[in-house]
């Protein structure tokens, strides 16, 4: 997954030159955070699926922020034996390099005591340490995959001198929805990816850690995987986990069109980025199926995999279910 070191001045001029050293790490997101730089367009709110209501008021998925688009809270949803996440204790977003100072009273207001950002040192470098609120710890948990770091280039070296040709060798016909495949495996299985996956489940075990938020840059493909995560541990079933991956499509759509209309603009057609902006229900059945074809089971896997002690797991339980 992908961090592009390239991107589009605030006035519309030419695209900067694009230095040769990308790192990759959480493509997607990145990719757009680094096109679009200034854009933090907010999209329409969705409810989600299987939602129940917040004790003293309606349950509210979708966290309204001016300097992110992609903030939720992972409550409401109902398990395969009917119980219910509790409302306020894990959310999950994109950066939050950008948020203002309402936005920080917003999640002040929440209250925040942890976050844990997914990005990698090179993303932090290039857009920015997060801004928290007051109180909450930082913990840095870096989930790196290499496997976007040829297409980082491709699309930096298409920005900078026009040259097309490579970016659609590498990216067309279905190669950029398969480089999304691999992205999702590697995740399962890589070892930074499940010691920092691993960890974030300890902590939003822990009373003394939560309400806990947790990002990566776009909070969809990282994020979305650490989600299903704490969704399968709690036996939510598949059908309403896809959905809770899929809202990410709704809320980044603003961002993602004006990235689109760049790309045009430069000459790039957008379906060749389109698979790695937007989610697909087959991404997140590709690391489902990953992780209990090479475990043999979610229990295998959180156990094993993930180094959760059934005691880990039982204090998950009791902090998130009611």
């Amino acid at each position: 997954m992908v961090s592009g070191q390239f991107g589009m001045p605030e006035n519309g001029a030419a695209a900067r030159p694009v230095g040769r050293r990308l790192f990759a790490a959480g493509m997607a997101g990145a990719f757009a955070a680094a096109v679009l730089p200034g854009t933090r367009a907010q999209a329409a709110e969705g409810s989600g699926s299987a939602v129940a209501a917040r004790p003293g008021g309606g349950g509210v998925r979708h966290i309204a922020l001016s300097g992110a688009v992609n903030v939720r809270d992972l409550g409401g949803y109902r398990t395969a034996h009917g119980r219910t996440l509790r409302w306020g204790r894990v959310f999950r977003a994109d950066a939050l390099n950008k948020v203002t100072d309402g936005d920080l009273g917003t999640l002040r207001g929440l209250g925040i005591r942890t976050v844990v950002d997914f990005r990698g040192a090179p993303e932090i470098a290039k857009d920015g340490s997060d801004r928290i609120p007051a109180g909450a710890a930082l913990v840095l948990n870096p989930v790196l995959d290499a496997a976007g770091a040829t297409m980082a280039e491709a699309i930096g070296r298409a920005l900078a001198t026009g040259d097309l040709a490579y970016l659609d060798e590498l990216l067309g016909n279905g190669k950029a929805a398969a480089l999304m495949m691999d992205g999702q495996r590697s995740m399962v299985t890589s070892e930074p990816g499940r010691a920092g996956f691993g960890d974030t489940l300890r902590r939003i075990a822990s009373k003394d850690e939560t309400p806990l938020l947790y990002h990566c840059t776009a909070g969809k493909d990282r994020t979305g995987w650490m989600s299903a995560l704490v969704l399968t541990a709690l036996d939510v079933p598949d059908e309403t986990i896809i959905a809770d991956y899929m809202l990410s499509n709704e809320y980044r759509k603003a961002s993602n069109e004006a990235t689109y209309a760049f790309l045009s603009s430069r000459g790039i057609d957008p379906a060749l980025i389109r698979p790695l902006m937007e989610q697909s229900p087959e991404y997140i059945e590709e690391s489902l199926a990953t992780m209990r074809g090479a475990y043999g089971s979610v229990e295998n896997y959180i156990r094993t995999g993930l180094g959760l002690s059934p005691s880990t797991v039982g204090h998950l339980r009791a902090r998130l279910l009611d």
